[in-house]
């Protein structure tokens, strides 16, 4: 079996999800291609995969990470002749190697190359438009909602199925960013995430040991989101570190894997052992993209959540969090060494604990990974589909 996997390239999430999928098709004996753009592409060849290169399509944000609507409509010219090029990149890799099943991670352009050349096309998604909601406010964030509900949710409908890596409702985190979707063509299947096992360094094995509440503060996220955000990790966790005993990775790919010591605390500029860290922490500190808080659920930990600031899609997500009352919400301008403290103490109290520990029992009866690899699989043994 040959699969084409294309995985939209701003946010690791995609890749590291992505990344899982072909693990267990490399059990299985399928050969993998990739295509995507930027550090995610970067990442997927780090790890021995063929990954094509193609142009970065992606929206705008300014330098302290904040999502720029105006800015977005003015390069949606050029957002849309790079994805018309993406189009074109994709009919000739597809055309080139020839697979025999096409997988999209939020990878538009994809779908549409498989569509044309009539290969069974599946898309992994937990986002169908740019907006969270029908009730945004602004001229701008109202075109935005108008031409990504009306435009983009048919086409991502060309896939043959839709996989949406969530829980089904009441227990959706990203039902605000899948308003209008068409409910035959979706699946839940679960969270999906690196389910990667690593082995403990010294900076974990004093983590884990430490008496004090522990907190893994994770930074993730396109890379103008995140170096405000770094810094702000930094500074107040040192600031708080005589109280809790912090970890902060600074989701940089590309950054070193050894941890150093930050005064108080322990920081990586990319930490490869993330789920020692979930499975060792009291509660997680990160942005509230879909991966994360499917991995803190997943792993029973309640979690702060900053959405990166005027990002619709990570504003639906931590709303939804919070309201199933495994998460609290912080803006990320009204964040505060003494407001984090007071979320600290609420999270590690006040009910969280028992409240993410029962929806992690529901999350873990999913199986994403394994339910996705036997949809391929069936659609390869099917074989292509005839003329329309």
């Amino acid at each position: 079996m040959k699969v084409y996997i294309g995985c939209f390239g701003s946010g690791l999430g995609h890749a590291s999800r992505m990344l899982e999928i072909a693990r267990e098709l490399d059990k299985r004996g399928a050969e993998i291609e990739f295509s995507s753009s930027g550090e995610v592409a970067s990442l997927i060849s780090s790890r021995g995969y063929r990954c094509n290169r193609l142009p970065l399509a992606d929206v705008r944000y300014s330098e302290d990470g904040a999502f720029q609507v105006k800015e977005t409509l003015l390069a949606s010219p050029s957002i849309l002749a790079r994805t018309y090029k993406q189009v074109g990149s994709e009919l000739a890799n597809l055309g080139r190697w020839g697979p025999d099943v096409v997988l999209s991670d939020s990878a538009l352009p994809t779908v549409l190359a498989g569509r044309m050349l009539r290969l069974p096309t599946f898309t992994v998604l937990n986002q169908l438009n740019l907006t969270s909601s029908h009730g945004a406010k602004g001229t701008p964030t109202r075109l935005l909602s108008v031409g990504t509900s009306a435009g983009m949710g048919k086409l991502w409908e060309l896939s043959d199925e839709i996989i949406l890596p969530d829980l089904p409702p009441p227990y959706t985190i990203s039902e605000k960013n899948l308003w209008g979707s068409n409910v035959e063509k979706t699946r839940y299947v679960g969270f999906l995430f690196s389910m990667d096992k690593g082995v403990p360094d010294d900076a974990a094995e004093s983590f884990i040991h430490d008496p004090r509440p522990k907190i893994f503060w994770q930074v993730s996220g396109p890379p103008r989101t995140r170096a405000a955000f770094v810094e702000m990790a930094l500074r107040y966790a040192e600031a708080l570190s005589d109280r809790y005993s912090f970890v902060v990775s600074g989701g940089d790919p590309t950054g070193s894997v050894s941890p150093g010591r930050r005064g108080g605390l322990w920081y990586y500029e990319w930490c490869g052992i993330t789920d020692v860290y979930f499975g060792a922490c009291d509660m997680v500190i990160s942005r509230s993209g879909h991966g994360t808080i499917g991995q803190a659920i997943v792993s029973s930990k309640p979690s702060l959540l900053v959405p990166i600031p005027k990002q619709p899609e990570q504003e639906g997500n931590a709303d939804k969090a919070a309201r199933l009352g495994v998460s609290m919400v912080q803006k990320q301008s009204e964040l505060t060494p003494e407001s984090l403290r007071e979320s600290i103490d609420s999270l590690l109290g006040d009910g969280y604990r028992e409240r993410v520990v029962r929806l992690g029992e529901i999350a873990r009866k999913y199986d994403a990974k394994t339910t996705i690899v036997d949809v391929l699989e069936s659609a390869a043994t099917r074989g292509r589909r005839g003329p329309r």
